[in-house]
């Protein structure tokens, strides 16, 4: 990799170095890269790339690896108390909110609904993959390069986590509160993380631990439309105002 040149990217305040093999994966990161000098953090070796390229054929070859890095920036970030998380992240109310859930189970269609009845109300930090910061100051919510297909997403904002909402299809429209224990499993599927060792596993456990103990997790069933978009909402503006109310 000595021939390549040499990118930086911050998360979380955590610099990342990275070398590319294809030559338009850099053009990926948009505005995220600078240069940099050293040797890499992080870079795809001729055989994962190869299998990248496998499990994403109709992805051109600098899409597989700009999508293939998640794994391994994930991996990196870790040891600070950070990790990648599938989720649209959006800012409402000075706090972040995640809606997770598999994909294809309408996190975007949410957003957008909101945008469409609430314009101007909420920001986009992450539209698919954001970096959740789980530390003693607490669990903070920052971009990251990974916006998915619509490229949503604000590079310079950063937020604390509000709540964390579960998205699940359904036949009708129903918000509630889960337990710690309900959550744990779907919370720790959309962590992007490759548990390898027994320090990661350790991780990870500390920064879920942090996140249940700091903010709640819902269920919302729902039908993908409107009328769900404005139950979501009421219940993250009351739970803002009850956080708002305790630091006053």
């Amino acid at each position: 990799m000595a021939q390549n040149k040499v990118y930086q990217v911050e998360y979380a305040g955590h610099p990342v170095k990275y070398a590319f093999r294809e030559p338009g994966t850099a053009a990926l990161f948009r505005e995220r890269l600078t240069e940099a000098c050293g040797e890499p953090d992080v870079f795809e070796t001729e055989e994962f790339l190869e299998r990248a390229k496998r499990l994403m054929p109709d992805e051109p070859p600098e899409g597989a690896e700009f999508r293939s890095l998640i794994c391994l920036t994930s991996k990196l970030l870790l040891r600070h108390g950070c990790c990648l998380f599938h989720a649209v992240s959006f800012e409402m109310d000075g706090l972040a909110w995640l809606l997770t859930a598999p994909s294809g189970t309408g996190k975007s269609t949410q957003y957008m609904n909101w945008q469409r009845q609430f314009p101007r109300e909420a920001r986009m930090i992450s539209g698919d993959v954001p970096v959740i910061e789980a530390s003693d100051r607490g669990v903070l919510v920052h971009p990251s390069p990974w916006n998915g297909k619509e490229g949503l997403g604000n590079p310079l904002l950063s937020a604390p986590l509000g709540g964390i909402v579960i998205l699940e299809q359904g036949s009708e429209d129903r918000l509630e509160r889960l337990e710690p224990m309900e959550c744990l499993y779907p919370l720790l599927r959309e962590c992007i993380v490759l548990l390898e060792t027994e320090d990661e596993v350790r991780h990870i456990a500390v920064m879920l631990d942090r996140i249940l103990r700091s903010v709640p997790v819902m269920k919302l069933v729902n039908l993908g439309g409107p009328e769900s978009t404005a139950l979501l909402r009421g219940e993250l503006k009351r739970i803002a105002a009850m956080k708002g109310a305790r630091n006053e």
